[in-house]
C-alpha cells in the first residue's frame, strides 16, 4: 500500500482498501459477529450507486458502522458520490483530497 501511494497508483490503493476490508471480515468480525456484523457499513461498500464511483474502500477505527473511507475516481466521481451518500442513502459525508508533496 506504501508504495502504491507513493507511486500514486489510485486503483492499486483501492484494490488494498477492499482487500484489507475482506480480511478483516474474514479474520476479526467473526470474533465479535454483533459488534463487527456491520450491515450498514457493507450495505455501503456493496452498493453499486456507490462501487461505479471509487477504486475501493473500507471500514475505518473499530470496523463497527461509524465510519468508512471510499477512495474516488476523480474530483467529478466524489462530487456525485457524495450526493448519493448525502441524499439517497441518508448519510454524511466528509470529502477529503490528498495532494502529492514535493520531494
Amino acid at each position: 500500500a506504501e508504495r502504491a501511494i507513493a507511486e500514486g497508483d489510485a486503483q492499486r490503493v483501492g484494490s488494498l482498501m477492499d482487500r484489507a476490508q475482506a480480511e478483516f471480515d474474514r479474520c476479526l468480525a467473526p470474533i465479535c459477529p454483533r459488534e463487527l456484523g456491520a450491515p450498514v457499513l457493507h450495505g455501503l461498500l456493496s452498493d453499486e450507486r456507490v462501487r461505479r464511483h471509487i477504486h475501493g474502500g473500507k471500514g475505518v477505527g473499530s470496523q463497527g458502522d461509524g465510519a468508512a473511507q471510499l477512495l474516488c475516481r476523480s474530483l467529478r466521481d466524489r462530487e456525485e458520490l457524495m450526493r448519493i451518500i448525502g441524499r439517497e442513502l441518508d448519510m454524511r459525508c466528509l470529502p477529503l483530497t490528498v495532494r502529492p508533496s514535493a520531494r
